[in-house]
C-alpha cells in the first residue's frame, strides 16, 4: 500500500470534500446526528459531558448532532482557540452566543472558558479530522490544537474516548496516510453510516 505524505493527503481529502454536493453534505449531517447520538449513548450516560465542535465549510455537519445531544440531556462544551495553539472550552446550548475568535473564520461560543484540567467530568471528545484510519490514526488540518489538547487530557488522567468525525470515504485502511508520534490517536471513528471502534 502506498502511504500518502501528510501534505498530499490533506490536499487530496480537501479536494474530495469540495467536490461533494450540498445534498450529499446534508444527508451526511443527518446520518452523523443519528449514528453519533446512538454511539455516544452507549458510552456516556445521560447528563454526561461531551466535547463537540461547530463544523465549518466543507466539514461534516455537526449542528444536528449537537442539538440532539443537548435535547437528550447531555452537557456540551465547544472549543475556543487560544494563543500558542491551545484550546479552552465553553459550555454550549442552542441559545449560546457565538462570535469570531482568534481565527476570524471560526465562530466560537461566548462565555466562561475552561482548560482541560477544569473538565474532570469530560466523558467523550468529538474530534474534527480530514481522514481517520483503522489503526486510530487521524489527519487534521495541521494546526495541532487537538493533538495538544488530547495529550494534556491524557496527562491529567482523563481517558475520555476521542472520536474522529469524517465522511464515509474518509475512513481508510491503516497506513493510508503518514502519521507521527506527535499525532494523538483516536479511539473511535464516526461516519454518517457507522461508529467504528479503533484499532479495528
Amino acid at each position: 500500500m502506498h502511504t500518502l505524505k501528510k501534505d498530499q493527503a490533506r490536499k487530496d481529502f480537501q479536494q474530495f470534500r469540495r467536490e461533494m454536493t450540498d445534498v450529499e453534505r446534508s444527508r451526511a449531517a443527518q446520518g452523523l446526528a443519528g449514528v453519533g447520538l446512538r454511539g455516544i449513548s452507549e458510552l456516556v450516560p445521560r447528563g454526561g459531558t461531551v466535547a463537540g465542535y461547530l463544523a465549518v465549510g466543507t466539514e461534516p455537519g455537526t449542528g444536528a448532532l449537537l442539538q440532539g445531544l443537548f435535547r437528550s440531556g447531555y452537557r456540551v462544551v465547544l472549543p475556543v482557540c487560544e494563543p500558542e495553539r491551545r484550546l479552552s472550552w465553553c459550555y454550549w446550548t442552542p441559545e449560546t452566543e457565538l462570535a469570531p475568535g482568534l481565527h476570524d473564520s471560526l465562530l466560537e461560543p461566548v462565555g466562561e472558558r475552561y482548560a482541560a484540567a477544569d473538565l474532570p467530568g469530560l466523558d467523550l471528545v468529538l474530534v474534527p479530522a480530514l481522514a481517520a484510519d483503522s489503526a486510530g490514526g487521524r489527519i487534521g488540518k495541521g494546526g495541532g490544537y487537538y493533538d495538544r489538547f488530547l495529550a494534556a487530557l491524557r496527562a491529567d488522567g482523563n481517558p475520555a474516548p476521542a472520536v474522529a468525525v469524517v465522511y464515509g470515504h474518509e475512513f481508510v485502511p491503516a497506513g493510508s496516510f503518514e502519521t507521527t508520534p506527535l499525532d494523538a490517536p483516536v479511539d473511535a471513528v464516526l461516519t454518517p453510516s457507522d461508529w467504528r471502534q479503533v484499532p479495528s
